[in-house]
């Protein structure tokens, strides 16, 4: 379902403007609330897919961002790029699916101290390939050097909605959409006082 985060909170602001006069709400807030309920449900489908072994999330919810520069630590000696939006908090680093040059092959994840761990030995080349690992809010490049420096890499996310503005599309499932709407609008509606509704299931009329 193609909708945007702010239709999303368009409807939710509609549903309690329906219950009381004096409703008023920072906008600001209401998607900052958007914001969050979309990460929760999305961290409780993962883990629910690997209860029955089953660890991928669906592809409509990653994203990606072009256009990230690479720049290097002249520290550590090593290449980098900043990580350019806040997105899931997941395990296995499937928050991110994908780093790569813009029309070129994948890099290979591997882990955080790779450089340690196989200094001087065969693997550490990757067969030839670029390999990245992540620390902190950089994202470490291995293997890459002036030969093969590319000017920028994109990176594919799970919703990093950062870089998603208020209007943009989102391809979202329906039943995420309308859990969405139900658990924003509950925490809204305790805080007025707002009584159930049985018959309202936040579809647009």
């Amino acid at each position: 379902m193609l909708t945007s985060k702010s239709k999303i909170a368009e409807q939710i602001s509609r549903r309690l403007r329906g219950y009381t006069d004096e409703f008023s709400i920072d906008e600001r807030e209401l998607m900052l609330s958007v914001h969050q309920s979309l990460a929760s449900l999305i961290r409780v489908r993962f883990f629910e897919s690997k209860s029955v072994d089953f660890s991928e999330i669906d592809g409509s919810v990653y994203y990606t961002i072009s256009g990230n520069s690479v720049l290097k630590d002249n520290i550590r000696k090593e290449y980098y790029t900043s990580v350019p939006s806040s997105t899931i908090s997941l395990p296995y680093g499937v928050d991110i699916k994908r780093i790569g040059t813009p029309r070129g092959r994948g890099f290979v994840e591997v882990q955080l101290g790779f450089n340690d761990l196989y200094s001087n030995l065969q693997s550490s080349s990757l067969e030839g390939n670029t390999g990245f690992y992540r620390e902190g809010a950089r994202i470490y490049f291995v293997n890459m050097t002036k030969t093969n420096l590319p000017e920028t890499v994109n990176i594919t996310m799970t919703l990093p909605l950062d870089s998603i503005e208020e209007d943009d599309d989102l391809n979202i499932p329906v039943d995420m959409v309308n859990e969405v709407i139900e658990q924003v609008f509950e925490k809204y509606a305790r805080t007025l006082g707002i009584q159930d509704d049985e018959e309202n299931n936040s579809i647009d009329k």
